[in-house]
């Protein structure tokens, strides 16, 4: 055999190999759809087997067609998640439906509910989200704005955007609730971060670098790496988990970006009172709940090692300045931290809550507003 017809072989199956190793990943996925797709069809999220959801049969439903959600990215706020059509949830143009009443108040104020996944309501179906659940108690029509991971700053751009294009010059007929905390203290505690920018910040710089080559080893390989990272997440366990959830936040043992988290915070809510007090409308701010502050019965839910004993000290270390700072400025705040106390069906993480934790929420959030009004 010549050297010629040797290198040409040679050269025919090094591309094959390529060949098969960039079509193996698709291929072997098409393949465990089909021999396995009722694993695609239902959630593992583990949430759903806690025993406070005995009583609802929606549960398993709702955490999968949360695991089908997808989001896309808008300039100004970030993200927003795709419309969806499900049995627990419906979104449109990018908001969730609330369930507001047959029997609107048509003369109370609309009410337009802002936060991070809590408010859009993570683990309860459309009819028992936070705005939902207030809709029903006061008659009032209610707006859930809420988004997954969005911090106060996300909150306030997106209230910009409906501002700008609803022309909403008189706010008078508006009532808005700015439901924040956990997602501005895990965010901007964490090590790297030491600005306003959200958990994506450094993901969406890097994706949208302009590249100096059109054409890469690792775009074209990408898809065969993140295969393989699949493969190894699933059979591997990571011995640096705990080294990793150590070094992750720092507000605890740095005072000064304590402060400087829990002002950023603040002086985002007071912004936004300015913008709605002077267009005639009603501003609070809530300080929400979360299972390490406080003293809520979650002994069912594993926060006590790793990553989350780690977090815990965030919020004991930003939150009483949070409700220092709020107390001292001139807008309506109202402190919800301790609304899960002694509560046993509550939360179903460390941040997310049942159906049963909303309508206790709701309840005092409705209290605390009848007070403030009256004083």
């Amino acid at each position: 055999m010549s050297w010629i017809k040797i290198i040409i072989i040679n050269f025919l199956l090094f591309f094959s190999l390529i060949g098969m190793l960039l079509m193996g990943p698709p291929i072997f996925y098409s393949l465990y759809k089909l021999v396995k797709p009722s694993d695609l069809m239902v959630s593992k999220d583990t949430r759903s087997h806690l025993k406070l959801y005995d009583d609802f049969e929606w549960v398993d439903k709702h955490f999968f067609e949360l695991s089908q959600l997808s989001m896309t990215y808008y300039d100004y706020i970030t993200w927003r998640r795709d419309d969806y059509t499900g049995e627990t949830v419906n979104i449109v143009n990018g908001i969730r439906l609330s369930s507001n009443p047959d029997k609107i108040n048509k003369n109370a104020p609309k009410v337009f509910f802002f936060g991070g996944s809590t408010i859009w309501g993570t683990g309860v179906n459309d009819e028992n989200t936070i705005p939902s659940i207030y809709s029903k108690m006061t008659t009032n029509n209610v707006f859930n704005f809420g988004e997954t991971a969005y911090l106060s700053r996300q909150s306030l751009a997106y209230l910009n955007n409906i501002i700008i294009n609803n022309s909403l010059s008189d706010m008078s007929n508006i009532k808005i609730f700015f439901y924040d905390g956990v997602n501005d203290v895990s965010n901007k505690c964490r090590s790297e971060n030491d600005g306003l920018g959200s958990d994506q910040e450094k993901s969406i710089q890097e994706k949208t670098k302009k590249k100096t080559q059109l054409f890469s080893f690792n775009k074209t390989f990408a898809q065969l790496q993140n295969f393989i990272n699949k493969i190894l997440q699933k059979f591997i366990i990571s011995n640096t988990a705990v080294k990793v959830s150590n070094n992750l936040y720092n507000c605890s043992s740095d005072k000064k970006k304590a402060l400087k988290v829990a002002k950023s915070l603040v002086d985002t809510w007071e912004v936004v009172s300015d913008i709605v007090e002077n267009r005639g409308g009603k501003f609070t701010a809530i300080l929400q709940p979360v299972a390490f502050y406080g003293n809520p019965s979650v002994n069912y839910l594993e926060l006590t090692n790793g990553i989350n004993k780690s977090l815990a000290e965030q919020y004991k270390a930003v939150y009483p300045l949070i409700i220092q700072l709020a107390s001292e400025r001139n807008f309506n705040f109202i402190d919800l931290t301790d609304a899960y106390d002694d509560c046993e069906n509550c939360y179903i993480d460390f941040c997310h809550v049942s159906p049963q934790g909303h309508k206790i929420l709701v309840s005092k959030l409705i209290k605390s507003i009848n007070l403030n009004e009256l004083q």
